[in-house]
Order: C-alpha cells, then structure tokens, then sequence
C-alpha cells in the first residue's frame, strides 16, 4: 500500500498551497483533484489580491488577508523561477470609486482607518481620477487608491502553484478523487484514490464547493455552499487600474482583456450565465466608463465559491477525527488568502500551534445570527 505524510483533497489555490507547504518542507504529500488543478473557483475569480480596500475593517478576516498579502511577493518570485510562467503580477492599485456622498461618507472612513493601520492609500479628487484614469465617467467625484492591493492572473497562479508543489516533490493524482476511506477509531487509516489505496498521515479537505459531499465520505458535515458568481471578458484596453465601485469591478489584464464582474447567486452547483446579469454587468461598466459596451465581447463563464455560513473560512480540526483538517470556505477570498492558508494548517498539523489564532475559523457549534446593518451578508470581519 503507497503511503503519505498529508493527502491533501482539492487542487485549487488553497490546496496547491498546502501541499506546496507540505513538499517544501519535504513531507511525502498527495494533491488529488477530480480534474486539472485549479480549474473551479481558482480559475473563475478575477485574481485582486484586496486587503486595505476590502471589507475587512480590524477583525481577524483582516488580519489573515493583511498576513496573506505579505506573503505573496516571496511566493510569486519563487513560482515564477519554478516554473517559467508569468502569473502576471500587477502593482498599480485598486480605484474605489467616488459617486455621491454615501460614497464620500463610506470610503472617507475606510480611508482614514487604513491611513491609521499603515497601509498605502491616497484620495484622489475628480480631476487626479480622470488624469490616472482618463476613460472613467467625468461626472465621478474621484476616488480611494489602494496602491498596496495588487493584483493577478488567477488561472495562471493556480496552473503554476500546482506544478511547483510537484516541483518539490508533492505527486499529483488529477483526474480521480476519493471514493472510500477505512477509519479505526478516531483516526482515518487509509484513503482510496482511484483504485488505489493509500495510507494517509493526515487528510486535508480543500475541497471548496463540494466540500461538504466530500465531507459525507468521512461522516463529517461540512457545512460549505456554493455562491455562483457571474463573470465576462471584453477586449478593452483603456483602464490601467483596478476599478472597483459596490459590489462591481473591471480588472484590466496584460492580454488586453478586461475582466467583469461579478454576482453572489446561491443556486447549487449550476454555472449557468444569464442574459440578464450580463446585461447588468453591461449597464454597471457604461455607467463607470463610457463607450466601453462597445468593446468585443471575449468570453463569459461562472465559477462556484465555496461559502460558509461563518462568512470566515474553515480553518480547522475536524470533529472527531485526529487526522482530518478542513481548509475550505473562502468564498470570494481564496486567492488572496491561499498563501497563509497553506502556512497556518503546516503549522497546525506538524506543531499543534498556528501562528495566528484559528478559533474565528472553527466550524460553528450553534445557528449563527444574521450580520448586522452595517456588517458584509457574505463576509465577517
């Protein structure tokens, strides 16, 4: 029987990066995936590593993206000189955008709390705006600039991290997934990988989305949603920055796409794209930068978020099994948290004591109650 220190299920961003934690560290690691790596939610999202613009005020969802985002200039050096593919790594920043004065009056806040936190953030008035930006809607009154919150090519990151886990000595198994497991007692003995049996140190469930069907093979509730979100490409070649407005955003990419997006659908594991969301995403962008509904259309897809009802990611030993760790439910922050989520469960299964503090990211105990009026519906602070 083949043997692993960590058999680590799911090969997106988050378990290329555990198992690239792993192999580094010169564990025997396994990194199944059901297809190639990093073909879900990795490949669908749009790749803006976002701290100081995002949601997040001080909390520990704050905390572990501001940790993560640190991590990230050393990890895309060393991925790049792995394997010779550009993941395409851009610095110019992240446009909040400035409309009325609700506008005003909430990145005014935002801006004085990241000010005071030491992150890189600089108020642009309308005429700065339309001088680094000149295709935006005049009418704007201007803008927050992120400068600290990069951003990146998704798919790229995901095809490359996988390659350099297995570049460390990791095997990947793609294009199966587990079927069986024997346990004795409290501790998962061996797991079956195709028609291979495999006896298993420690299993790690990154299974995002189908987490929780992953989770009934070894009698665990994983209490993991998918969250549709809608996306689509133009080729426009105007924006320099990453425009962000609400919910909206248009990434610019080196291929001379612009990424659009996105939507919060919980509809099951369907990837349906609808006309009517594309033509909301239509009406959003023209209103923010004009004539761009005029660009060819280049593509559209929709991936699958995993999504927890913690509105925090799963980060956490699971219930009555030694040897089983879930590391899922990032919902729309997996790639920027994939780094230190692959740090912190190293570190919680070879030391029993993560460098930062994992109870926010337990499974829950009890029903959670609602956010707040002024809390994020799909993410805590």
């Amino acid at each position: 029987m083949t043997s692993a220190d960590v058999v680590v299920l799911g090969a997106g961003v988050i378990g290329s990066s555990i198992a690239h934690t792993f192999a580094r560290h010169k564990h025997k690691t396994i990194l199944v995936d059901k297809q190639q790596p990093g073909q879900e939610a990795s490949a669908a999202a749009a790749g803006i590593l976002a701290v100081s613009s995002g949601r997040s005020k001080r909390g520990p969802m704050y905390q572990l993206k501001k940790a993560s985002q640190t991590l990230y200039p050393a990890l895309i050096q060393e991925i790049q000189q792995a394997t010779g593919i550009d993941i395409e790594h851009q610095t110019v920043g992240v446009l909040c955008l400035i409309r009325n004065d609700a506008d005003e009056k909430k990145y005014r806040k935002l801006y004085e709390l990241r000010q005071e936190q030491g992150h890189l953030v600089t108020w642009l008035s309308a005429e700065a705006l339309r001088q680094a930006e000149p295709a935006l809607n005049p009418a704007l009154r201007g803008a927050v600039h992120f400068s600290g919150d990069h951003h990146l090519h998704n798919g790229k990151l995901a095809e490359a991290w996988a390659l350099t886990a297995e570049k460390c000595g990791a095997q990947l198994r793609t294009g199966t997934t587990v079927t069986e497991v024997r346990r004795t007692g409290g501790r998962i003995h061996s797991v079956r990988i195709g028609d291979e049996w495999v006896e298993a140190g420690t299993v790690v469930i990154a299974t995002g989305s189908w987490s929780r069907q992953v989770g009934e093979l070894f009698d665990i509730t994983i209490p993991v949603e998918p969250a549709k979100g809608q996306m689509l490409a133009v080729r426009a070649t105007q924006l320099n920055h990453v425009i962000s407005c609400d919910e909206h955003y248009l990434v610019p990419r080196k291929n001379g796409e612009v990424i659009i997006g996105s939507s919060v659908e919980y509809v099951g594991h369907t990837k349906d794209v609808t006309l009517d969301t594309v033509q909301a995403f239509i009406d959003r962008s023209e209103a923010l930068v004009p004539g761009i509904s005029k660009a060819p259309l280049s593509r559209f897809w929709a991936g699958l978020r995993p999504y927890s009802p913690t509105r925090r990611p799963l980060l956490c030993q699971a219930p009555d099994l030694d040897n089983v760790v879930l590391a899922t439910g990032h919902h729309r922050n997996g790639i920027v948290l994939a780094p230190i989520t692959g740090q912190l469960i190293y570190e919680l299964i070879t030391t029993d004591q993560p460098s930062l503090d994992l109870t926010p990211f337990a499974l829950p105990r009890e029903p959670l109650p609602p956010p707040g009026p002024d809390e994020s519906p799909d993410e805590a602070d």
